[in-house]
């Protein structure tokens, strides 16, 4: 679908297909046929977003890179949620960069390197402060949105770039972690209870390292609201670990270091990871083709521009069952959550 052009309009109204319970399966099938058009097009985006980003910080290694396209399934949940953008052609995250930088320091020089670019969107980004601002989940980072208009394909497009510390990544990776394991969503906010008053707490632990380098225990036990909440840490750890020590396996086509793309490919049941390489000319194609095989949603699959295999790890450490940091930090500090 690539080779045509579809207006805004239908694309929204192809998001509305996708989510209404109305919809026929032949209205559904047309809906996803544009949506996928639409995501296949934020490559485009992606890849200019990601070019503007290496050249501001291409000297400094410790600053971790990628991008990816919006899954299907995160797409048609979000526009099911009650804080849904207005329809999918509001929806500026269906390209995606995230950015790991050391620390708060970091952070702030990188985000003020990204606003310097004349692609950056200063009133979409003004609302996107998750430090100053944190989500009630107690997720912390800056998100900033570009805007491209002299694109191929006509459209004028987003990508929501991501910054994150390394302790703010690692707490947001050990929450899709723990919901994958347990099938809870406290990604998403759903965080009346145990676990989600834990990982609060404990990104409220990771701030006030990260701000003050020390830990005040009694502030953190005060968002319990004088219940002893343990126990709830405890087994909240207990569920990391377990996730953290689950067996993945990497297949033999992943041996190249760098590739124009990787699709990586959960099978959180089975244990099993599978990160094959794909060029620029099979990626999107591949991946659709994968989400469409998927009937039953058991796998969780991502496609991931920009990075080699070792960074890929840093960044998603979550598919690659590797939170051990965040746990121990965690256990070291389990008398501030009594």
């Amino acid at each position: 679908m690539s080779a045509g052009w579809i207006s805004k309009t239908k694309v929204g109204k192809a998001g509305e297909a996708l989510t209404s319970p109305l919809s026929s399966s032949e209205d559904r099938a047309a809906a996803l046929a544009v949506v996928n058009y639409w995501r296949e097009i934020h490559a485009e985006v992606l890849q200019r977003a990601l070019e503007d980003i290496e050249g501001l910080i291409a000297v400094d290694s410790e600053v971790l890179v990628a991008g990816r396209i919006k899954k299907l399934s995160t797409i048609v949940d979000k526009l099911g949620r009650a804080d849904a953008p207005f329809d999918l052609q509001t929806m500026y995250d269906i390209a995606g960069c995230r950015l790991v930088v050391p620390d708060l320091e970091a952070l702030e020089r990188v985000y003020s390197e990204i606003a310097d670019l004349p692609a950056f969107d200063a009133p979409k980004t003004g609302r996107h402060d998750y430090i100053a601002h944190p989500r009630p989940s107690g997720y912390r980072g800056r998100h900033a949105i570009l805007h491209y208009c002299d694109l191929v394909c006509n459209h004028k497009l987003f990508v929501e770039v991501q910054l994150r510390t390394v302790l703010q990544h690692a707490w947001a990776t050990s929450v899709e972690m723990h919901d994958v394991a347990v099938k809870s969503r406290l990604k998403f906010n759903e965080i009346d209870n145990p676990a989600g008053r834990f990982f609060k707490k404990a990104a409220l632990l990771v701030a006030q390292l990260e701000e003050r380098g020390e830990i005040n225990a009694g502030a953190i036990r005060d968002l319990a609201d004088g219940r002893p909440e343990l126990p709830c840490a405890i087994e909240a750890v207990k569920t990391l670990k377990a996730a953290n020590d689950a067996v993945y396996f990497l297949p033999d086509d992943a041996n190249e270091d760098v590739a124009d793309y990787y699709l990586v490919d959960l099978i959180a049941d089975e244990q099993t990871l599978e990160l094959t390489p794909l060029d620029s000319i099979a990626a999107l194609s591949r991946y659709f083709e994968e989400e469409g095989a998927d009937r039953d949603g058991e796998r969780d699959l991502v496609l991931t521009k920009g990075s080699s295999k070792e960074k890929l790890a840093k960044l998603y450490p979550n598919y690659f069952g590797d939170i051990s940091d965040f746990v121990k930090l965690i256990e070291k500090n389990l008398d501030a959550f009594a």
